[in-house]
């Protein structure tokens, strides 16, 4: 199940013994953790690392009586013991023997960032016999909607704009929930607003390379260096950064040789391998170029690939020059024609 249906039973029916979780939204786990404590009336949790501590720290935690009565809630991180990744040893062998046997009246949390378990291991089966969740990105309207239970749950007073804006720019609910702790300390006690977002949130890479591929598709030389800088600073590789030009070039040249009537721009769509939007926003912009335009910038990028894998020619130089081309190519055609 996922992570949001296992909280959600959380409150419904009594914890169980053991729970796995894996995933990439290690801020999940987190959360996850933080609702077994609540509910279970745990008083704090006994954290480990699988890599670094193995599984003896852990089990001598889950079996020790507590001179006070506390009840254990354990959370080992990093259980690779799960995943392909991992070796068998005592470790494994002891948390397989664990899952055949847990201490009554304790709850041990597993967590792994893994897209998947390894079902052939046979300590996997074991662990299979409990409650296994998955710790995955979200579909917006769920994540929106968790998003705004836990501003709520913290008494973080956000607007449901700054949430949207905030997801669009992170699209990790890892990210966002640490987002969301930062802006509350900058905001203090007045509400956080869109404004706030976008003033102190870093947008997404993906988002910056969209930006900078339009810029230079509407032939915003200045805009497009600029945004070019931008990405260098992020780390952004150029020669990536040619290729994701090249094929939104060769996107505008299927809607310019095939969007004529004949084809509605879902079957270009299909047609290229490409998501509907993103052939949308091709044939928009293909409107500022000549079909030779196009067939000449895409073999000037392939004949710059080529020289700077050979060492010809400087990366960041080519993609440089390379912008100006498609730029120059868009910006002196101030209407369509007909091809």
């Amino acid at each position: 199940m996922d992570v949001f249906q296992a909280m959600d039973e959380l409150e419904a029916n009594r914890l169980a013994s053991v729970y796995v979780l894996y995933g990439s939204e290690i801020g999940l786990v987190d959360l996850f953790c933080d609702r077994v404590k609540h509910i279970g009336g745990f008083t704090s949790i006994a954290r480990f690392d699988f890599e670094e501590d193995g599984f003896e720290q852990a089990r001598l935690e889950l079996d020790t009586l507590s001179f006070f009565s506390e009840k254990a809630l354990v959370h080992v991180r990093n259980c690779v013991a799960l995943t392909s990744q991992g070796k068998s040893g005592s470790d494994a062998e002891a948390l397989e023997a664990y899952f055949e046997n847990p201490a009554p009246g304790r709850v041990l949390v597993l967590s792994t960032v893994a897209d998947k378990l390894d079902e052939r291991k046979r300590i996997t089966k074991a662990a299979k016999r409990h409650v296994v969740v998955q710790c995955t990105k979200p579909k917006e309207p769920e994540a929106l909607r968790r998003l705004k239970r836990f501003a709520n749950e913290r008494g973080m007073n956000i607007t449901e704009e700054a949430i949207h804006e905030l997801w669009r720019r992170v699209g990790s609910m890892t990210h966002c929930m640490n987002e969301m702790e930062k802006l509350s300390v900058y905001a203090l006690d007045r509400r956080i607003e869109r404004a706030d977002v976008e003033q102190l949130v870093a947008r997404s890479v993906e988002d910056s390379v969209f930006d900078w591929i339009d810029c230079v598709a509407q032939g915003q030389i200045a805009a497009a260096l600029t945004s070019l800088q931008g990405l260098a600073r992020q780390g952004y590789d150029p020669l990536a950064l040619m290729a994701l030009l090249a094929r939104q070039i060769r996107m505008m040249g299927l809607a310019k040789t095939h969007g004529d009537g004949r084809e509605t721009l879902d079957q270009l769509a299909k047609r290229g391998s490409v998501h509907p939007f993103a052939m949308r926003v091709a044939a928009k912009q293909a409107q500022r170029f000549a079909l030779r335009d196009l067939e000449m910038l895409t073999r000037r990028i392939a004949d710059s690939e080529y020289d700077v894998k050979r060492g010809r020619r400087d990366p960041q130089q080519a993609l440089e020059t390379i912008l100006m081309q498609a730029a120059l190519a868009a910006s002196t055609r101030s209407s369509p024609r007909v091809q």
